[in-house]
């Protein structure tokens, strides 16, 4: 690693790009906020559209399609968005091993809390005041209503300091799908360590922190009361062995992307295959091993790396819609349950939709434009300034940094 510029060649696909992407990125720097890269904006956007696909198909009652229903069913999203982003954070620190030297926990902390809370936060506002306006305009036309239960003061303090998941009462309180909200602080604050990790040890120990995780969850599930297991294992210990399979993977994308040919071409989507089917299998997940988080990081490692080495997968993850979706992702995400759930309880007790196809099709398709309507206001009136804002994170000490 410590070489890395001297054994560098541009991939082909990613050619003077990613150099550029890396080059413009500061230290510790969500990688995605400062230079477009549109395979990488596609990748989160297909981990968005995963999630929505989950809890949709649940809104809708669960309907059997064949192959679909088993794969959505399955839920890997959250695994994904991990992997993706150990991904997207080391990714400068894989391309120039002295980025390591020159990482200032302090502007990487106020950075990343610039770039995440506020969006967060305008979302827990929304998931609580929407059930509420809706109520009452239901009322108001002349159709009944139920006031919905207003989250408690605790439950609301856990959700804001972002400590939600650390409580059996509170992890799924406000809006069920921001527990990951609590595991991505939990890996950003882990972060900085791991840099330090990988500055004085370099890959080797990275891999022990994985085995470290590993060894978490074993003794998770056999010390952990079965009812609180998901909490201790969706924690940023338990699974940070998804996150630094990111960070090793975009080791490999600017080690070994340019070679990727021929047989280990031919076995990346054979590492996509076995990963998803170790993760899957029934008769695998009797076991104190975390086999479910290993074969989905070896699945989505295999995934970023065969999407970045074929062109032609690359071109098909690139595409301007994709690409406009994952640029929104974050903002898309925060708000997209509530959304989705109140708009196919109005397709189904309004409009008399039945549970089936025929809502899951609306939901797959109106009901996307709407999350995707009310995620790109909080998006544009949110989210994006918060990104200006992050951006100017240091820049009173260019020493710190690298040069923008």
């Amino acid at each position: 690693m410590g070489n890395a510029d001297e054994s560098l060649r541009n991939p082909p696909l990613l050619g003077t790009r990613l150099e550029a992407y890396t080059e413009r990125v500061a230290p510790g720097e969500s990688t995605i906020d400062r230079v477009r890269i549109a395979p990488l904006d596609g990748l989160r956007a297909l981990a968005l559209l995963a999630v929505f696909a989950f809890h949709t198909w649940e809104f809708a009652g669960s309907p059997e399609i064949p192959v679909v229903s088993e794969v959505v069913s399955q839920n890997i999203r959250p695994d994904f968005f991990v992997v993706l982003t150990g991904f997207l954070l080391y990714l400068p620190f894989a391309r120039d091993a002295a980025r390591h030297r020159a990482f200032k926990t302090g502007v990487y902390l106020r950075r990343r809390l610039r770039r995440i809370v506020f969006p967060y936060w305008a979302a827990l506002i929304y998931a609580v005041t929407l059930p509420e306006v809706l109520v009452a305009y239901m009322r108001a036309i002349g159709h009944e209503a139920s006031w919905q239960p207003t989250p408690g003061i605790v439950d609301l303090l856990t959700h804001f300091t972002f400590t939600h998941l650390f409580f059996e009462d509170y992890w799924d309180g406000v809006n069920g799908s921001l527990w990951t909200m609590s595991l991505e602080m939990q890996l950003y604050l882990l972060f900085p360590l791991l840099i330090l990790v990988a500055a004085r040890w370099g890959v080797p120990a990275l891999l022990a922190t994985m085995g470290v995780s590993v060894l978490f969850r074993v003794a998770v599930a056999i010390l952990v009361a079965e009812n609180t297991q998901f909490m201790w294992s969706a924690s940023g210990v338990g699974r940070l062995m998804e996150f630094v399979t990111g960070m090793l993977t975009a080791v490999v994308v600017f080690t070994m992307l340019d070679r990727v040919r021929g047989w280990v071409l031919a076995a990346l989507p054979a590492g996509v295959v076995g990963g998803y089917l170790v993760a899957t299998l029934p008769a695998l997940q009797h076991t104190v091993l975390p086999l479910r988080e290993l074969g989905l990081s070896l699945m989505f490692s295999c995934f970023i790396v065969l999407v970045l080495a074929v062109p032609l997968l690359s071109r098909a993850v690139s595409l301007r819609p994709l690409t406009f979706v994952g640029y929104r992702a974050y903002s898309i995400f925060l708000i997209h349950q509530p959304t989705a759930w109140y708009f196919s309880e109005l397709l189904k007790k309004v409009i008399g939709v039945p549970e089936g196809l025929e809502l899951l099709g609306i939901l797959w398709t109106v009901g996307f434009g709407v999350v995707f309507l009310v995620g790109w206001v909080l998006f544009v009136t949110v989210e994006k300034p918060c990104i200006t804002w992050s951006q100017r994170a240091g820049a009173a000490r260019p020493q710190s940094v690298f040069p923008v």
